[in-house]
């Protein structure tokens, strides 16, 4: 899979996570799936995949991490 692709659908899944506020958290994309950081808790299911590949959670980062800073 290209750097594009991935890059792609991590701002996919950001869009459907609602993570586009630029405070709240974001999405990285690794080489084996994407790392997702989040200011709180995630309220409700967490996603466990993402087109297929798989999602890390990362919970409660500091405001700075979640704004990509």
């Amino acid at each position: 899979m290209s750097e594009s692709y991935m890059r792609e659908q991590a701002e996919a899944l950001a869009q459907h996570l609602r993570l586009n506020d630029g405070k709240s958290g974001y999405v990285e994309a690794t080489a084996d799936g994407f790392q997702v950081y989040v200011r709180r808790k995630w309220p409700g299911k967490q996603l466990a995949t993402w087109d297929g590949l798989p999602i890390e959670w990362h919970e409660n980062v500091g405001s700075h991490k979640a704004a990509n800073r």
